[in-house]
């Protein structure tokens, strides 16, 4: 499974498809607070990244180098004038 969901975590491995973002959806939604660790993902669906965008956890571990360049966006605050 390429998203596992521990307590307050969820760790997304390997190659992370579209699949799974409506349960990252809902796991996010329920709990408040909850973190997504990256350091074992090596793909990820550009539908997990609005998800990352829409909810804007804190980030764990490394991130797919392909995800980079998004980094700066996933961990700031959104501003409401242009989010």
């Amino acid at each position: 499974m390429p998203i596992r969901y521990t307590r307050k975590r969820a760790h997304l491995e390997e190659c992370c498809t579209v699949e799974e973002a409506l349960g990252l959806v809902a796991f996010l939604a329920e709990r408040p607070g909850a973190s997504v660790a990256l350091a074992r993902c090596t793909a990820l669906h550009g539908a997990l990244v609005q998800v990352l965008l829409a909810f804007r956890p804190p980030l764990h571990g490394a991130a797919p180098a392909a995800l980079a360049p998004l980094l700066p966006a996933l961990t700031r605050a959104p501003d409401p004038e242009t989010d």
